[in-house]
C-alpha cells in the first residue's frame, strides 16, 4: 500500500509539472517541443499552461496546433514500448496511454509491483 501511495503522489507531482516551453515562434519548433515531450510520457499541457510557463508571452495557435500534433506522435511512441519493462525500471507513469492501450496501466501496475516486491 505504500508504494501503491508513493506511486501515486509521485505521479501528481509529475503530471504537475510544467518546464518552460521553447522561445521560438516556429511551428516546427513547436512540434519538435511537443514530440520530445510526448515520448517521454509527460502529460500535454494546454495553451493557457504554456502561455503562463512562458514569461507573459502568448503561445500563437498554429504553435499549439504543431505542438499537440507532436505531442500525440511522441505519445504513440511512448505507449508502443512495454508498460510491465516501465513497471519493473520504477518509472513513472501518469496515464497518458490510458486512452490509447487499455492495457497499459494494468501491464505498468503488474511490473511496478514486481518491482516493489524484490526491493
Amino acid at each position: 500500500m505504500k508504494a501503491f501511495i508513493t506511486v501515486l503522489l509521485s505521479c501528481l507531482l509529475f503530471a504537475c509539472s510544467t518546464t518552460a516551453p521553447i522561445t521560438s515562434t516556429q511551428d516546427s519548433d513547436w512540434n519538435q517541443y511537443g514530440f520530445e515531450r510526448g515520448s517521454k510520457g509527460w502529460n500535454l499541457e494546454t495553451q493557457e499552461q504554456l502561455n503562463n510557463a512562458s514569461d507573459g508571452q502568448q503561445i500563437k495557435v498554429s504553435n499549439y496546433q504543431a505542438y499537440t500534433s507532436g505531442y500525440a506522435n511522441g505519445q504513440m511512441k511512448y505507449c508502443q514500448q512495454d508498460a510491465y519493462e516501465l513497471g519493473m525500471k520504477g518509472e513513472v507513469y501518469t496515464g497518458v496511454c490510458d486512452s490509447i492501450n487499455k492495457d497499459f496501466k494494468y501491464d505498468y501496475l503488474r511490473g511496478y509491483h514486481s518491482h516493489t516486491k524484490d526491493m
